[in-house]
């Protein structure tokens, strides 16, 4: 396929010239025309972002009955260490899901309870507590409230509210 190299130059500089007044020619004196490029500056966001995500399983074995969370600030975001009862000994923690609200400035983590095993793997039948530490790192900023939720054997529900405003 043979392409038409300057008519497609031309043509993607009419469309930008169009769109987005991105150029604009001048006359000059002599009669030659100069095209200059205008830039208009990004915005800097002034509310945090979410920018990454982890959950990691850790050993609790004093797991109050319903779970438990608590949360601290790190350098770049928020560590939360918890945990919850899984249905059997198969059980684990897994990130269920994040959400940053830069309205409410509101950081929520949901942590459920999943079982992992291989089909012919049998499983204690006894409830499990399931410990984990959970990572949200954020740029521009840390929220000022995360709400934790477990989707455990007790079902789905708030387990813990820290406000960092007050703190």
């Amino acid at each position: 396929m043979v392409v038409n190299r300057r008519a497609l130059l031309t043509g993607t500089a009419s469309l930008c010239a169009a769109l987005a007044g991105c150029t604009s020619d001048d006359a000059t004196d002599d009669g030659t025309e100069t095209t200059t490029t205008e830039s208009t500056p990004t915005p800097t966001p002034t509310e945090p972002r979410l920018v990454d995500k982890s959950l990691s399983p850790r050993h609790d074995p004093d797991c109050p009955q319903g779970g438990a969370a608590r949360a601290t600030y790190v350098s770049t975001g928020v560590l939360v260490e918890g945990c919850l009862w899984g249905a059997n000994g198969c059980a684990i923690a897994r990130l269920g899901g994040v959400a940053y609200d830069p309205e409410s400035d509101v950081a929520s983590l949901l942590v459920e309870t999943v079982e992992d095993r291989d089909p012919d793997e049998a499983c204690t039948e006894a409830l499990k507590p399931v410990g984990y530490e959970a990572r949200l790192q954020f740029a521009n900023g840390l929220p000022g409230e995360v709400v934790v939720e477990h989707d455990d054997v007790d079902g789905r529900r708030e387990i813990a509210r820290i406000d960092f405003d007050d703190a």
